[in-house]
């Protein structure tokens, strides 16, 4: 490709020599008998039995909204909501102290409708959200004055609860029984469905005039692949690969392809999110950037470091 955007592939060029030891590198590592053993290596810090977990919430996304309607203002914006529901959903412990605290089991135990371990999370939601999106956590009505006080406070804290109570986390029943103790709330049944794309979104041949690509793989031939992404791995992963009509280059996840047909150039990029290390498998630059600060930590070589 004679008129190939010379900046890009300069710098990518540049990069390819560290780059490809890297990949190499990561191909050996994922040829290890067990990669699940290495990832558990690098990122756990002991042995320790796999902790039970609670399904997310299933309630209906109607019910959600009529919740959400009726209880904060017209105006909260999406990424409020969802900052609720997983401060409700990732603090469990909290959750299941405010529950017991609600149900008194002996004479002595005073029963609580707001218990002070919902009033401190509903103290670190004022102190950590601004101004704007604390107001519309409440109705024009119920809006104080200081919206920092005590009087907030103890209004956004019944709030939260019935916020736990429609998610179905309350440990316990409606006569103050004990059902079970709240265990982590598992985000697996919310977790994104990841297809792997090329970077570049138009050819960046000059010639081409910012021509767009078309799509190289055919539907029935799109391969699934294992992706690790940070300390997650996921399956079936689909790889899609464009390419230019006019100039026939081919756009991969972590390269280029472009050049006649009897000299075509392979240009690894250094802003891909993702590279190709293995027949089926594909790492993000938080894996990658793992294994060379192991190698770095350890003062190892490429095949010690995959021996370990």
């Amino acid at each position: 490709m004679s008129a190939y955007n010379q900046d890009n592939t300069f710098v990518s060029n540049i990069v390819s020599l560290p780059l490809l030891g890297l990949l190499m590198l990561l191909q050996i590592i994922v040829q290890l008998p067990s990669l699940s053993v290495l990832l558990f290596l690098l990122f756990c810090p002991g042995v320790q039995a796999a902790a039970p977990e609670l399904s997310f919430s299933d309630v209906s996304f109607d019910i959600f909204n009529i919740f959400i309607q009726s209880t904060f203002s017209s105006k909260i914006s999406l990424s409020t909501v969802l900052m609720l529901l997983f401060t409700i959903t990732g603090n469990t412990d909290l959750l299941n102290l405010h529950a017991r605290q609600q149900n008194s089991q002996f004479s002595y135990e005073q029963k609580r409708d707001s218990s002070p371990w919902m009033n401190s999370l509903a103290r670190a939601i004022q102190r950590q959200t601004n101004k704007r999106k604390l107001k519309t956590l409440f109705k024009k009505k119920e809006i104080s004055e200081d919206l920092m006080g005590e009087e907030s406070k103890e209004m956004l804290s019944i709030k939260l609860n019935s916020f736990a109570n429609l998610l179905g986390l309350n440990s316990f029943g409606p006569n103050g029984e004990l059902i079970q103790k709240l265990a982590p709330v598992s985000n697996h049944d919310i977790q994104p469905i990841l297809v792997l794309c090329p970077t570049s979104y138009e050819c960046m041949d000059i010639e081409c005039q910012s021509r767009s690509l078309l799509l190289w793989t055919r539907q029935q031939q799109i391969p699934e692949v294992t992706l690790i992404k940070g300390i997650k791995i996921f399956k079936r992963v689909s790889v899609l690969t464009g390419h230019c009509p006019k100039c026939k280059a081919v756009y991969a996840v972590d390269h280029e392809t472009y050049g006649p047909p009897n000299a075509r150039k392979k240009t690894y990029l250094n802003d891909a999110q993702y590279f190709k290390v293995g027949q089926s498998t594909y790492v993000d630059c938080v894996f990658s950037n793992a294994v060379l600060n192991g190698i770095y930590n350890f003062h190892a070589s490429t095949a010690a470091y995959a021996e370990f």
